[in-house]
């Protein structure tokens, strides 16, 4: 049997008060006897994990909390279906097309039972604008091969690489609407279409894609839109800033709106042999004064070749 993960090693009693199913198994885990195919914790249902892994010697076996014991019912749409209008696809990250000031009413999101993606509260960069686009997202320092868990119950959306972005990377839609982006994975420990719950380990940390240092790329979209995570969760705590649930509002939830309209219809150049300022000023119809603004350079700063510049 292949192995996904480590989540945590163990020495097993021969209780007989929980049953855990490994992953991919053909037979039905027996109460009666302890087999290959059944895991015998003494540990009540709520205190572990939906995954276990065990490792003994270099025999290494994944386990899944067994249905039964989970409080969850799935039911059979996607999560959150009415909200999404049906649309559920791996194509892209955002398919939904609804722009923010189209989001109708103040919708309320539960926040309970949220889980941190990872043990590191350190943020390596925030939520916002860099230079010439525009960051989703926020950056917890995490090293290659650290635990990333699910921060709610749901269902897995993508599984997927971006080679100039997200590197590997996993997107999760929660019943509570929201959808949650995980990036720059080192490994992937679950599969399109999965179900999953709070706290599961869904992938390993990494430095893929896009990625000067191993770190995580965590984002929270509704609608697709991006939510500030630092918004909803205190980072230095782990922890979810609103207890039980939280409301949507165009200015409270989106305040980068503006800015990010203005960054949208920016225009950016990169620099040839023989540019000036003075030049691209004429060539787009602007002033250097412009120009020097929109870069937070002066009329004497020297541009290079191969370095970018926004001209409006």
């Amino acid at each position: 049997m292949s192995h996904r993960s480590l989540l945590l090693r163990l020495s097993l009693p021969l209780s007989a008060l929980l049953l855990i199913a490994p992953v991919a198994s053909s037979q039905s885990p027996v109460a009666s006897r302890l087999s290959p195919d059944t895991l015998v914790l003494d540990e009540v249902a709520e205190s572990l994990p939906s995954m276990i892994v065990v490792v003994n010697g270099n025999d290494t076996v994944m386990y899944r909390l067994l249905p039964s014991f989970a409080s969850v019912d799935w039911g059979n749409l996607p999560p959150a279906d009415s909200i999404y209008g049906g649309i559920w696809t791996n194509d892209r990250v955002n398919p939904y097309k609804v722009s923010i000031d189209s989001i109708k009413g103040n919708p309320v999101i539960a926040m309970t039972d949220y889980v941190f993606p990872c043990d590191s509260t350190y943020v390596t960069s925030k939520f916002g604008s860099r230079r010439n686009r525009f960051h989703y997202g926020t950056d917890l320092k995490v090293q290659i091969g650290d635990s990333i868990r699910c921060s709610w119950d749901g269902r897995v959306r993508i599984v997927g690489y971006d080679p100039r972005g997200y590197g590997y990377f996993v997107v999760i839609r929660h019943e509570n609407g929201l959808e949650t982006i995980y990036g720059h994975l080192s490994r992937l420990l679950v599969e399109e279409d999965e179900r999953v719950f709070g706290g599961e380990v869904i992938a390993l940390g990494g430095n893929t894609g896009r990625s000067t240092g191993s770190h995580l790329h965590y984002e929270m979209r509704y609608l697709g839109n991006a939510i500030n995570p630092e918004i909803l969760v205190n980072m230095s705590a782990r922890s979810c800033r609103y207890d039980s649930t939280y409301t949507i509002t165009q200015k409270g939830t989106f305040p980068y709106y503006a800015e990010m309209k203005e960054m949208q219809s920016a225009k950016w150049v990169t620099i040839k042999s023989g540019d000036t300022l003075s030049g691209l000023a004429k060539r787009y119809g602007t002033s250097v004064n412009t120009l020097c603004k929109l870069n937070k350079i002066n009329a004497n700063s020297i541009i290079r070749i191969g370095q970018k510049l926004r001209v409006r």
